[in-house]
């Protein structure tokens, strides 16, 4: 086991490598010239000279190669030598924790503060839609593969079709239509629209507040993660349900429930665990969607923003974090395997 997961370590590292270069590559062919493609105007005037831009790209560093910015943004300034050595600053890198400055979001603010003051925001929802997705999604998938048939059966069915078919931001704005603004009308309790508290009124900011405005993003974001769920929990018990072991534990007289909980349901969970994990990590580019349509001041609001305004820093970093997450659920899967299976080992 221990070699194993060295030498998985070591695919993590080249994989989150190749996926850097990736990220800064397209990044430079979608847009070259980055937020300098901006400042020339339509009408014949320019907005700034050209040694005004020349001046900015100098100072933004994009008047140097693309080799040698993308291994400057990667590594930092300390590895250049020789000729190399005039575009010397101040850049430790994104592997030594230095991701930079903001280039249009908050100009001159360090990326790793915009994050960290956004993190708590987009842990605290995806946390709660994942539990949420989870906690529904299993016992009902279990549950309907059981009663598979049954009038349950059907209306779990049509709930998972609805949720998987029903696009977030639609999906949103009707939630927000009926519970914010018609519910006021109505003049019944109705929830905030968006945003994370309320500015002011009573009760502004407090614990009841944070919980109103977490309502409708949370319910957002796990209804396509509880109805996929749902649906891939029915259909693996439903494999399991009609295995031989299966059949030949409830030939022994055992408890309908033993036979359920503790020969199907365990190894139905094996592939489960797959989907569940991958989920977890995209759900950081599935909150892009709910956090802009709720004003939702998380990571993916932050990343929406800077891609629009061309802050590469900013995207860039969101998108190694997303890399970096789905290659590190990849060896949690793994060691989960062995917890669901203890048949399972690595070597």
């Amino acid at each position: 086991m221990t070699t194993y997961l060295i030498r998985r370590v070591f695919q993590m590292i080249l994989v989150l490598i190749v996926a850097t270069l990736f990220i800064y590559a397209l990044l430079n062919l979608a847009n070259p010239q980055g937020p300098l493609a901006g400042l020339r105007l339509t009408t014949g005037k320019e907005r700034m000279s050209q040694s005004d831009i020349a001046n900015m790209a100098r100072i933004l560093g994009l008047d140097k190669p693309f080799a040698l910015r993308y291994v400057t943004w990667l590594l930092g300034d300390d590895w250049l030598f020789g000729p190399w050595a005039q575009y010397r600053g101040e850049s430790k890198g994104l592997l030594r924790g230095d991701w930079g400055e903001s280039w249009s979001l908050a100009r001159g603010q360090p990326v790793i503060s915009l994050f960290s003051g956004r993190i708590w925001n987009t842990v605290l929802l995806m946390g709660t839609s994942t539990l949420l997705a989870i906690i529904v999604a299993v016992p009902v998938g279990i549950y309907s593969a059981v009663k598979q048939y049954s009038r349950l059966d059907y209306l779990v069915t049509g709930f998972t079709f609805f949720g998987i078919a029903m696009p977030v931001f639609w999906f949103g704005l009707l939630m927000i239509i009926l519970f914010a603004y018609k519910f006021r009308e109505w003049g019944l309790p109705y929830l905030p629209p968006g945003d994370v508290v309320s500015l002011r009124g009573e009760g502004a900011g407090g614990l009841v507040d944070r919980i109103k405005h977490l309502i409708m993003p949370t319910v957002v974001l796990s209804l396509q993660q509880m109805a996929s769920w749902t649906r891939f929990t029915r259909s693996s018990m439903l494999e399991v349900l009609r295995q031989d072991y299966v059949r030949t534990a409830r030939a022994k007289g055992l408890v309908e429930r033993i036979v359920i909980t503790k020969h199907a349901l365990r190894n139905a969970l094996i592939p489960l665990v797959t989907i569940i994990v991958f989920s977890i990590a995209g759900i950081f580019s599935g909150a892009i969607m709910t956090e802009t349509i709720f004003n939702w001041k998380g990571v993916g609001r932050l990343y929406y923003d800077g891609l629009i305004r061309d802050d590469w820093p900013v995207t860039m970093a969101y998108l190694f974090i997303q890399a970096a997450l789905v290659v590190v659920a990849s060896i949690v899967i793994d060691f989960l395997y062995t917890v669901v299976d203890p048949r399972i080992r690595y070597s």
